[in-house]
């Protein structure tokens, strides 16, 4: 039996600081947000310092689990914040009462990405949700809703795309996305809903920090498949060293993780957030050790 999410929330609560908005165009790139650095040493950009700390020594398998859609069905976000972590939770930037939600799933050592909504074939706000950005809107209507969002979710790392079969095929969208994603000092996960997707080697090209989803792991809601899904995963990260699987806050994918997710450090697996998943994948120094 789970808590109530009033409870929860009242005692999991901490604070945190949204992420300011700055810059004037796409073209105009300002210094990222960061606080201040210790004398003689430069500031930590925003993915750095909202990261949660790991033990970059650990020479086990890697799995980072990204949860998408959060803040909207509230259960279900309660009940994916209450799993077991390092989990990487995507927030909507258009969900109610984000600070104290946010705050509740930090204070469980959770790493948070902003879900930014895109532009889809189905062209359904119902699908995307308000606000997406958009192929057909011009530049500076897509910087706004871009802005805003960034606004909206406080102490990201970064951003994933929510949906997006449109807008993450056009090379001068993605390009306006990475600039502010890199002008914010965040990273880039690229949930990769087609294969032609140019999100990641655009925002590649602007000097962000970035990786790509490896397996989605419930396009079915049958169980069987998810569990056939978390294995696929297990075997990329043996293979490569670490594996990006994403899931979202249904049923049968919650009840697959709450059984699945406490057998793998008996399998040789640690879990790992999408911080430290995308700095070991672009072999950066990341200097954040639990």
């Amino acid at each position: 039996m789970y808590p109530s999410r009033r409870a929860v929330l009242a005692s999991l609560l901490t604070a945190t600081a949204a992420v300011p908005v700055r810059g004037a165009d796409a073209q105009s790139v300002p210094p990222a947000p960061a606080a201040a650095g210790l004398a003689g040493q430069p500031a930590l950009p925003t993915w750095r310092r909202h990261a949660v700390p790991v033990d970059m020594a650990d020479k086990r398998p890697k799995i980072a689990l990204v949860i998408d859609d959060m803040g909207v069905m509230r259960a279900r976000t309660l009940q994916a914040l209450m799993l077991p972590g390092p989990l990487t939770l995507a927030w909507f930037p258009f969900a109610p009462d984000l600070p104290e939600q946010m705050a509740a799933a930090a204070a469980r050592g959770h790493e948070a990405l902003l879900h930014m909504p895109m532009q889809a074939h189905t062209d359904s706000i119902l699908q995307t949700g308000p606000d997406p950005l958009r192929v057909d809107l011009p530049a500076e209507e897509n910087l706004a809703r871009l802005r805003g969002a960034i606004a909206a979710v406080p102490g990201v790392v970064g951003l994933n795309n929510h949906m997006g079969s449109v807008a993450t095929r056009d090379p001068a969208l993605m390009d306006l996305m990475a600039l502010q994603v890199r002008a914010h000092g965040m990273l880039f996960l690229d949930s990769v809903v087609v294969p032609h997707s140019v999100a990641i080697t655009r925002a590649e090209a602007a000097g962000v920090p970035s990786a790509a989803r490896d397996v989605f792991l419930d396009n079915s809601p049958d169980r069987g498949v998810i569990r056939a899904q978390l294995a696929d995963l297990e075997t990329f990260a043996l293979r490569h060293g670490y594996a990006i699987g994403i899931g979202h806050p249904r049923p049968h994918t919650l009840a697959a993780l709450e059984e699945w997710l406490p057998t793998l450090a008996a399998k040789g697996f640690v879990l790992w957030p999408i911080a430290a998943t995308v700095a070991l994948r672009n072999g950066m120094d990341f200097g954040l050790t639990a």
